[in-house]
Order: C-alpha cells, then sequence, then structure tokens
C-alpha cells in the first residue's frame, strides 16, 4: 500500500509539483515530478551477513574479523577489517554468533567504541559450545560498530569455525 502527499512550491516566476510516495514497508521512496517522470528513486537495502571461515586465538581486545561477506546491502561492512561503517543514519540491529571448542570467550559488541552488548561462554573438558548476542540500537552515518574480544580478559582456547557451525556477524537496518 502506497501513500502520498503532494508538495508545491511556488517561486517568483514558475510553480513545480511533486509527488512523493513510499512503500508501507519503507523499503521504496519514489518522488515524481509533475510529468510524472520519476526524479528520485531510493531502493537500498542496508544489511550484512559475515562469517569466520578458519579457527581464531583472539589475544584481549582484538577485533574479530568475520573474513567471509555473504551479504553486503549497502557496502559498510569490510571483511579486512571485521567492521561495519554505518552508511545511513537509523535504528540497526545486530547479532553476533561465537562458537567455540574448549575454551572460554567473552566478546563485546562495540558502537563507537564503547561496548554496546556482551557475551560469555565456557565450553571446557571437550565441550563445543555457541554464543549469540543481539543488539538494537540507533546508529549515525559514519559510527563503527565491530564485535572484539573482551578488552582486559583474553580468555584461552579458540574460536571454532568449521562444516558444522561457523561464528557469524549480522547487522541490518530497521529504519
Amino acid at each position: 500500500m502506497l501513500t502520498s502527499m503532494i508538495l508545491v512550491c511556488f517561486a517568483t516566476s514558475y510553480a513545480c509539483a511533486e509527488s512523493s510516495c513510499q512503500s508501507k514497508d519503507g523499503r521504496y521512496d519514489v518522488t515524481v515530478n509533475v510529468r510524472g517522470e520519476p526524479s528520485k528513486e531510493s531502493s537500498q537495502v542496508i544489511a550484512f551477513h559475515a562469517f569466520i571461515s578458519k579457527d581464531v586465538y583472539p589475544r584481549a581486545g582484538d577485533t574479530l574479523v568475520f573474513d567471509t561477506t555473504k551479504t553486503n546491502g549497502g557496502n559498510g561492512y569490510n571483511s579486512n577489517t571485521g567492521v561495519f561503517t554505518c552508511p545511513k543514519t537509523g535504528m540497526y540491529v545486530f547479532v553476533w554468533v561465537i562458537r567455540m571448542y574448549q575454551a572460554e570467550h567473552s566478546t563485546e559488541l562495540m558502537i563507537k567504541n564503547s561496548v554496546y552488548g556482551s557475551t560469555f561462554l565456557r565450553a571446557k573438558k571437550g565441550d563445543d559450545g555457541s554464543v549469540s548476542g543481539t543488539v538494537i540500537a540507533h546508529v549515525s552515518k559514519g559510527d563503527t560498530v565491530y564485535v572484539r574480544n573482551h578488552s582486559k580478559y583474553a580468555g584461552d582456547g579458540r574460536i571454532h569455525s568449521n562444516v558444522h557451525g561457523k561464528p557469524t556477524f549480522s547487522g541490518w537496518l530497521l529504519q
């Protein structure tokens, strides 16, 4: 369902009219001039999903680099650094999953170098396990978001990735 708004602008010697329509789900925004020609269209989906492809042994404060990108709408995620740079201001959802084997680690979701969420898992004595975290936050254009190993507690053992499960980092714009 589309809603419509008519904008009329008067200048000294001419008048122009535009109609702006946005879909109910907010994904499409189209502005049409008085002749019915599209003058602006914005339908960019901002979402990313990446995973760690091989075992890592992080130190305290290390940024976790989710090196394999499966989705990167808006091109905000950098698989070389593990950092998402927000391309548009809005409300975002971020989810990260950490898998480990015979290890214990605490991880933190960082937004503008501040902790917004954290997880901890102890998988010892031959155990294998996963832990996930979810954060919903207002993020401004240009802000950075990443997952790091705890700043003071390195934990021990490996963050594990294989065909049976992979650590992941995902995010998407709600509005």
